[in-house]
């Protein structure tokens, strides 16, 4: 009886929201109304409105016209008169008129709430003190009815950044009225409404779609869900099936094609036809709706769904394939995506999985987190390892990890497996490449086509298209789910399971150690990565380790993890005798030797990186470097030379920076007229360029760092206009740092944020990161890098590679060595952007920017216990950065009604300052600056 007076009824409003305002009105419920606001729902908003102990008719009428009631109960909700009525109004609609209620539980329990226990219990007591039992007894009810209603709990697990979206998402679901039977699907809502929105079924004409996305996505659970809902809808003829080819005879697979799916659609078994074109013949009339699955054959698409006109009005095919090329030759131009999960949705497929519930039982939350996490949020990975883990104990997950860190789940590689044995030899070889090591998962297509000579870049389209990689924008990045990386190391792993020496590429440092070790290493292998940090003692290498293996292409030999700088793990006692011919990637960080192999020959090598390397010089002589186009010897604190480039033609980057022995650049530098990028900062011992190196030959030059190269004296005149159309002033004596101006597009981050996780990693940081990918701002995340007093290498590099960093000032911020030690880093990078450059964006959240700058208050007395026992070197280095970056511009929390303004104003704060800023050089011409021995140079458009 109230659902027939509910759908009767006219609606004024979409949502009416209950809260106590001093819980969660500037900050919850703002990012609630923004989500809401969002999807064009219409809410109730109180504004104006004087509240007291009983409710104006205006309000009374507002719930009556909503069509969804939100309570937020919090902390306090049960301390206002006003609440705890509005509440007997909503009790009142929910029964009387079938209003839908949604209860949020906001840092209460439920059970509290049911029964009036804990604090909200003594909030309630203390209402009701001067109340009748009447109004008691009535509060009580509804409460308990209320609270027992299925609604969100922000304590189970979720930040409030996806319990604002879920919420919002779970309203503009409940406000479409549609079959829920498929509801124990984990996010198969949101997948329907899209694709009930692409079918449009109110339409008459005939629709054909595609669904995309790579193996174990959750494809055809997706289409099946769909199926069975728009099963009872008003078609003549339904069918949901999947077809091979079987036989070499093109034209008898597609007549036996044909006559399998008639019989299937129709209802009829052993349908024979003599001849094609039965199906258009059959169907021509008929309103037929069409699931084809796994598709990977064009030619099934042309044989049994060719052409829409082949079905009546309103039919709909849809085609489920993971090769994008393929619905596109089919010219299918509606095509759903299906996307990865978020990592709260993939958290709750696991705990569906494995413990038949929505949330991880007491004390599972970060196993099965980190189970979640290895899965790379694939449904077909959680859904299998769930089942697996299904009623074990704590220690068996715990005991399992390593094993899911290291392999694959034998189920999952089958699955996968056919994908990949569908792929072509030459896309097979690229899948393998891009799945070593992270050679090329996460580098950009420029990058991967320069390592291969174009040989195989070509079929990276193919692989994309396939939906085995991603190519993302805006810098054409490659991607690979983690589990079709372990893929590829399962295949290569099995080339030989007992020699690794006889595979294509080695990962595992303890095999690595073997083949050096025992000299087994063959003319099979192609790549080498070598993460020293793997290992637990210095190991030697053999002078001859290398004359085995001819036909090495990718060499790489770092030390992420280990620690102190310029501490090798790699000995070469006896030297080294010989590197591969045909290396195109050599990467070795702390290289030991002051020279490499006198026999080396560089001819195919595209990119040279040696940082932190002992190496005095490179080789002897002119060498072919046409490949060439990046050498990287940033911090080789022993060069003292570099060697003739003269036929490095194709040379774009230069990086010398902290090169502190090298005296003067080689005179054939005029010769490398592509050269783009030239770094020789911190050089302290260069003291001149050849004054008759011709640099108006370098058009192409687009960055110089001549900073903290205190002894240079003289330098060429430059006077050009280069082939990117800007003008050069002259130089005079040395040149600043132009990072931020000349290679802002290519930074790999926009943002990097620091802040204290106790504090606002759930709550605040959930909406900024939210915002800032709502416009497309990068950020990095620190997802798995394990925290310490000292600051790793991946994170010391995302610093580096931000354009701006957001510093979240809070209580507990100084309570962290980690934080300080950040803080630190981001102030030594500020100091190096270009003047007039805003490269950090201070927010103080819930502290005065007076207690940070002067280290007093709570922020202060946090701060004296972290310095306890540590180094008055490090404690200086704290607050000189404190001080530094609490005095620049910033956002004070307590300046703002509401946290989502807030938000808003922070990200449009970040878009305008990674603008590159070409404004600043405008009518530039000559040079901007002198500060003792730094010139800023600065160009203009002509």
């Amino acid at each position: 009886m109230a659902a027939a007076s509910s759908s009767s009824r006219s609606w004024r409003y979409d949502v009416f929201p209950s809260f106590s305002g001093v819980d969660v009105r500037k900050t919850f419920l703002s990012h609630l109304l923004a989500a809401l606001h969002g999807k064009s729902i219409i809410t109730f908003m109180d504004h104006g409105i004087e509240r007291s102990c009983q409710i104006r008719p205006s309000l009374s009428t507002a719930i009556a016209e909503s069509r969804i009631s939100i309570v937020i109960f919090s902390k306090n909700y049960a301390s206002s008169t006003w609440c705890l009525n509005e509440l007997v109004e909503i009790h009142k609609c929910f029964n009387d008129f079938g209003q839908m209620v949604i209860p949020v539980f906001y840092d209460v329990d439920p059970s509290e709430v049911r029964k009036q226990t804990g604090r909200f219990g003594e909030a309630f007591e203390t209402t009701c003190k001067d109340k009748t039992e009447d109004v008691k007894q009535g509060w009580i009810r509804v409460l308990s009815d209320i609270a027992s209603i299925a609604g969100e709990h922000l304590q189970n697990g979720s930040d409030e950044a996806s319990m604002t979206e879920k919420i919002a998402n779970d309203v503009s679901n409940k406000l479409v009225t549609r079959s829920n039977d498929f509801g124990g699907f984990v996010g198969i809502e949101a997948h329907l409404e899209a694709l009930n929105s692409m079918l449009c079924l109110e339409s008459k004409e005939a629709r054909m779609i595609g669904i995309l996305g790579t193996s174990g996505i959750g494809k055809t659970t997706i289409a099946r869900a769909l199926f069975s809902q728009l099963f009872t809808s008003n078609f003549h003829h339904r069918a949901f099936v999947a077809y091979k080819r079987t036989i070499r005879d093109d034209y008898g697979m597609k007549l036996s094609w044909e006559e399998q799916f008639l019989s299937d659609i129709l209802g009829q078994k052993d349908f024979k036809i003599y001849h094609l074109g039965m199906v258009e013949q059959r169907l021509k009339h008929k309103k037929v709706l069409i699931v084809l699955d796994d598709v990977d054959d064009l030619e099934l698409l042309k044989t049994l769904v060719g052409q829409t006109r082949w079905f009546g009005s309103g039919s709909r095919i849809i085609v489920i394939t993971q090769d994008r090329r393929l619905l596109k030759a089919h010219k299918i131009n509606l095509i759903y995506e299906v996307e990865f999960p978020s990592k709260a949705l993939s958290l709750k497929m696991l705990c569906r999985s494995a413990f038949e519930q929505d949330s991880p039982p007491r004390g599972f939350m970060e196993v099965a987190v980190q189970v979640a996490e290895l899965t790379g949020n694939l449904p077909l990975g959680l859904s299998i390892l769930g089942s697996s883990l299904r009623g074990r104990e704590k220690k068996e997950w715990m005991e399992m990890l390593p094993e899911l860190q290291n392999g694959l789940d034998e189920d999952i590689e089958k699955i996968l497996r056919a994908s990949y044995d569908k792929l072509d030899k030459k896309c097979q070889e690229l899948f393998i490449y891009i799945a070593f090591a992270c050679l090329f998962n996460g580098a950009q297509v420029s990058y991967i086509k320069d390592l291969l000579e174009d040989r195989l870049s070509v079929r990276l389209t193919m692989l994309a298209d396939k939906s085995f990689i991603r190519i993302t924008s805006p810098y054409e990045t490659i991607e690979m789910h983690s589990l079709l990386q372990k893929l590829g190391r399962e295949i290569v792993h099995a080339e030989s399971i007992d020699n690794p020496g006889k595979r294509r590429f080695l990962v595992d440092a303890d095999d690595i150690v073997d083949v050096f070790t025992h000299n087994t290493g063959t003319e099979t292998l192609v790549g080498i990565y070598f993460n020293t940090s793997d290992i637990s003692e210095p190991f030697f290498i053999h002078e001859k380790s290398f004359e085995g293996i001819h036909n090495l292409q990718f060499l790489i030999v770092c030390d992420y993890g280990w620690g102190r700088k310029n501490e090798a793990r790699l000995y070469l006692p006896q030297g080294l005798v010989h590197l591969p011919r045909k290396l195109r990637l050599l990467i070795w960080n702390n290289y030991p030797l002051k020279c490499f192999p006198s026999n080396f020959k560089a001819e195919f090598l595209v990119e040279l990186e040696m940082e932190d390397s002992k190496l005095e010089k490179l080789w002897e002589g002119t060498q072919a470097l046409g490949s060439l186009k990046k050498i990287n010897m940033r911090n080789s604190r022993y060069l003292k030379e570099i060697p003739d480039l003269s036929l490095a033609i194709n040379l774009e980057k230069l990086y010398l920076f902290g090169c502190k022995s090298l005296l003067t650049l080689h005179s054939s530098i005029q010769y490398v007229i592509k050269l783009r990028r030239l770094n020789m900062g911190n050089c302290t011992k260069l003291e001149s360029v050849p004054t008759h190196v011709n640099l108006k030959s370098l058009k192409s030059l687009e960055y110089l760092n001549l900073r903290g190269c205190i002894r240079l004296r003289n330098f060429p005149q430059i006077s050009l206009y280069n082939s990117t159309g800007f003008f050069w002033s002259e130089l005079i004596s040395t040149v600043s740092y132009l990072e931020q101006a000349s290679s802002s597009s290519r930074s790999r981050y926009d943002v990097f944020p620091s802040f204290s996780g106790a504090d606002v990693r759930k709550s605040f940081l959930g909406h900024v990161m939210k915002e800032l990918d709502y416009k497309s701002i990068k950020t990095f995340k620190d997802h798995r890098i394990e925290r310490s007093r000292s600051i790793g290498h991946e994170l010391l590099s995302a610093i580096r590679e931000s354009r701006i960093s957001i510093v979240i000032f809070s209580k507990n911020y100084a309570s962290s060595t980690w934080c300080l030690n950040e803080l630190v880093e981001i102030h030594d990078q500020s100091c190096k952007t270009l003047l007039g450059r805003r490269s950090v964006i201070p927010i103080f959240y819930d502290v005065d920017p007076s207690e940070v700058r002067k280290q007093t208050g709570e922020f202060g007395e946090v701060f004296k216990l972290t310095c306890e026992r540590r180094p008055e070197e490090d404690k200086q280095r704290w607050i000189q950065a404190l001080v530094d970056v609490a005095n620049m511009a910033g956002v004070d929390s307590r300046n703002w009604c509401d946290e989502a303004t807030m938000v808003k104003k922070i990200a449009e704060d970040v878009l305008n300052n990674i603008i590159t800023p070409w404004n600043f050089f405008d009518e530039s011409v000559g040079l901007e600056a002198h500060i003792g021995n730094e010139f800023n140079i600065k160009k203009r458009r002509l």
